[in-house]
């Protein structure tokens, strides 16, 4: 991970961006797990996966992501330059 983000240095400030909306939504303070992926189609392509940890029902938990993608992450995403997506993760 500190390789991935030495690499890709513009994304820590938006990891604290999108760390603070995910709480808006998941609660105040949100179980965030970070993962770097690597795309196995395309050699030396990785991303960065966060994933929200969640107990909620699933369709309120998708709802609320929704939420997220609408109101903010459709927008600020561009500044991830396609390294960073946020997913769920059920508990």
């Amino acid at each position: 991970m500190k390789k991935f983000l030495a690499a890709h240095p513009f994304l820590e400030p938006l990891l604290v961006e999108t760390y603070d909306k995910i709480g808006n939504y998941f609660g105040p303070q949100p179980e965030v797990v970070l993962e770097v992926v690597a795309d196995p189609e395309a050699d030396d392509d990785r991303e960065l996966f966060t994933f929200i940890r969640t107990s909620l029902p699933p369709q309120e938990a998708l709802e609320k992501l929704d939420q997220l993608d609408e109101n903010w992450w459709l927008d600020a995403g561009d500044q991830a330059d396609g390294k960073l997506c946020i997913h769920l993760e059920f508990k």
